[in-house]
């Protein structure tokens, strides 16, 4: 059985590495208006089976453990798995009330996933350094895509790896315009640049993470390399969020070890290496920055004007359903029923994780988002003398929360909502060296 949890746990590394690839069988393609609606599509990720074999495995070691009596109770890990069923009991009655109970019911089935998964790596507690090395290895191979795709400045699609085709010329593309010019931002294989940017943060806090864990020479030398890689990639999205959160969780890194000489020391050293490439990357792009920062053209403020409205929407939605909420996946579903004539690529979520749940979860997402919050703030007050793992499971954590407030895809996306129980079983497993 030994063999069987490391089994598990390899498992679990492979499918962190492949999570950013978005290969998958729609099953049922939703069109609005002319355009594929992503929305309200149906899909099966080949990471979703990676997933499901994962399970299947864990119940059969967990029952066989069951039965030898060989599972000691740990109070805290059993109150933490209550809550998490509580909660999919409370989102399965919200399934019921939905607009559209079939996408409600699909994004059901992905919920249940990831708590299954925060669960999993709650028990089975995989090598942490194993884990950063597979979302860093993951990030690597994103970076790199990224990279070349600034350059090129063109997205060839490839069913295989579920990227679509991208061309800065075709509306709704994601883009920065400098006068005329149109500039790709950068994907990966992901299906937004803004979470690849999210991938990377996290990517870019747990190198630092195991720059102040490991003790191989190879790895000291080579993995500030991949740092400068993957901040290089993370700049060429454009993601102001990602950037943004990026530099707030160096800061917050840096007031957390400030008592340790030797961690201090090397979080001092990756913010230099930050501080550098935003400066080399400011001279050689200077229109690109000013362009995202400034908003003084045409794209930027329809950006802007966009997000406004967002909100403006999420008042008249959450009015009527502030209590029950629309049913998960089905905000944008109201947005459709509201007004029918918009483009299909027009309609999107709010850019809000949290008022994205309450609308759609009613007072059990509200609750939720704020017990979220106050999680991740009297842990960061609480703590004095923190591990490596947990300071940086945690500051991951904190990415994510940030990243939240920017964007929908932690709970919208199949890959944001993997991200984020990934993070939070992290957070929730006790290792030994804690």
């Amino acid at each position: 059985m030994q063999k069987l949890q490391q089994s598990i746990n390899w498992l679990i590394y492979l499918f962190i590495f492949l999570l950013p690839l978005q290969t998958r069988l729609i099953y049922k393609q939703a069109t609005l208006n002319g355009f594929n609606f992503e929305y309200g599509s149906l899909s099966l990720y080949a990471t979703e089976l990676l997933l499901g074999l994962i399970l299947l495995l864990s119940i059969f070691y967990l029952v066989w453990r069951i039965k030898k009596k060989e599972i000691k109770k740990e109070k805290r890990n059993l109150r933490r798995v209550v809550l998490l069923v509580l909660l999919v009991l409370l989102v399965l009655l919200s399934c019921f009330l939905a607009l559209n109970k079939e996408i409600a019911f699909y994004k059901f089935g992905h919920l249940i996933l990831a708590s299954a998964l925060v669960f999993v790596i709650m028990f089975f507690k995989p090598n942490w350094e194993k884990v950063s090395w597979a979302f860093v290895w993951g990030g690597l191979i994103q970076a790199s895509l990224a990279i070349n795709q600034f350059v090129v400045q063109h997205i060839v699609g490839n069913k295989w790896l579920g990227m679509a085709e991208q061309d800065p010329q075709t509306l709704g593309v994601p883009v920065v315009q400098i006068g005329e010019l149109r500039w790709l931002r950068t994907f990966g294989t992901l299906p937004h640049p803004n979470i690849l940017a999210g991938f990377l943060v996290v990517s870019l806090i747990l190198i630092i993470g195991l720059y102040s864990l490991t003790k191989i020479k190879k790895h000291l030398k080579i993995l500030p390399v991949f740092f400068v890689i993957n901040f290089l990639a993370l700049m060429t999205t454009l993601s102001r969020a990602g950037i943004l959160v990026f530099i707030i969780c160096i800061i917050i890194f840096a007031f957390t070890t400030r008592k340790n000489k030797a961690e201090s020391k090397v979080t001092t050293k990756f913010a230099l290496i930050t501080i550098i490439i935003f400066i080399l990357f400011i001279v050689s792009f200077p229109e690109l920055l000013q362009s995202r920062i400034m908003s003084d053209n045409r794209l930027e403020n329809l950006s802007n004007a966009t997000r406004i409205e967002q909100y403006q929407q999420f008042g008249s939605i959450i009015k009527p359903n502030w209590k029950t909420g629309t049913g998960l996946g089905n905000y944008v579903m109201h947005i459709v029923e509201k007004d029918p004539t918009l483009e299909g690529w027009q309609y999107q979520p709010i850019h809000n994780t949290y008022l994205l749940t309450w609308a759609e979860l009613g007072l059990i997402g509200l609750g939720f988002s704020l017990l979220f919050i106050i999680y991740c703030l009297y842990n960061l007050f609480k703590a004095h003398t923190w591990s490596i793992e947990k300071r940086t499971s945690f500051i991951c954590l904190i990415c994510l929360a940030g990243l939240a407030l920017f964007d929908h895809y932690l709970w919208s996306f199949w890959v944001g909502l993997m991200l984020t129980a990934i993070i939070i079983g992290l957070n929730f497993a006790k290792y030994e060296n804690n």
